[in-house]
């Protein structure tokens, strides 16, 4: 596990831009969506546990949508209080699917290590 402020050193490398009509209806309204928001390791897990599915993290660009989508809806607090609840939970033995936490955090690593 990486500690909370890894990923605050600056914006990530080579993290894909999130573009199209698969996020947000986008006809006639062409966008293009680059998050380079500090978010930590940790932060980034809880963008995904809970919400997204493990075939939405197969691939970079829509893991991140997925992250961006969490960040978009519940703000940044919102994801910071949700990767606390995990880390609660975790420790507490109430992690509802441990294996599905865990894939969360092999992909964000992944994704970050670029």
């Amino acid at each position: 596990m990486r500690d909370d402020d890894s990923c605050r050193e600056g914006p990530a490398r080579g993290l894909p831009v999130i573009g199209g009509p698969e996020w947000f209806e986008a006809e006639g309204r062409p966008f293009v969506l680059r998050i380079e928001c500090p978010l930590a390791y940790e932060e980034m897990v809880a963008g995904l546990y809970g919400v997204a599915q493990a075939e939405e993290m197969a691939d970079d660009e829509t893991l991140c949508g997925c992250v961006t989508v969490a960040l978009l809806i519940g703000g940044l607090a919102g994801l910071r209080e949700r990767a606390a609840r995990i880390g609660r939970d975790e420790r507490s033995g109430a992690i509802a699917s441990p294996a599905f936490l865990a894939l969360c955090r092999e992909r964000v690593a992944a994704l970050l290590e670029h």
